[in-house]
């Protein structure tokens, strides 16, 4: 009987110990958590070393999205083929906001109904525009413009005619023209001759 409660003692501290003991050694070879330091850790012999993280998702180049825009020419550069308008109408994207559209060679352009060039554009004509946008560039593939161009008239001179020079020394005759100035001294005499009719 002594030696079955020797097996049976023996078999349940293996049952315990053994398991416990595998259970370290897992724990033991587990990577530590994020945050723990890597210093008390040490890789076994034979260990692969930790994987490299995974790059970034580079963005696809953005697709171009049709947009239209009517309103006002505020500027036009035509050397670099640009024209600004404050956009009163228009694709949701440009609708009440100034914006700068690039107008390429290739697009469609006409100036009160005739063909022209960015270079006849002027500020306050009329734009209606369809094209392309590409993120935050607005390029015009149809341009469609009324207005006049203003071109700034000299304005006339003026000269200063001739005028008699005031005198520095009062005069003894009165004189019929009023002055501007106010006098120094109040008169005593009326400047209106009383009259004998009461309407006056």
């Amino acid at each position: 009987m002594r030696l079955r409660r020797t097996a049976v003692t023996a078999l349940l501290t293996a049952g315990i110990l053994v398991p416990a003991v595998s259970t370290a050694a897992v724990a033991f070879a587990k990577p530590p958590a994020p945050g723990a330091s890597h210093a008390t850790a040490k890789p076994k012999a034979g260990a692969k070393p930790k994987a490299t993280p995974k790059p970034t998702k580079t963005t696809k180049a953005q697709k171009p999205v049709r947009f239209t825009a009517s309103g006002t020419v505020t500027a036009v550069d035509a050397e670099a083929g640009t024209v600004t308008l404050l956009a009163k109408g228009g694709s949701k994207d440009v609708h009440k906001r100034t914006v700068t559209v690039t107008v390429p060679a290739q697009a469609s352009i006409r100036v009160n109904g005739k063909k022209a060039t960015v270079a006849v554009l002027a500020a306050g004509f009329k734009i209606e525009v369809t094209g392309r946008r590409t993120g935050t560039v607005y390029t015009v593939e149809v341009l469609r413009a009324n207005g006049k161009k203003v071109t700034a008239k000299p304005s006339p001179s003026v000269t200063p005619s001739p005028s008699t020079s005031p005198t520095t020394e009062p005069g003894d005759e009165p004189t019929d023209e009023p002055t501007d100035e106010p006098t120094d001294e109040p008169s005593t005499e009326p400047t209106v001759e009383p009259s004998s009719d009461p309407s006056v």
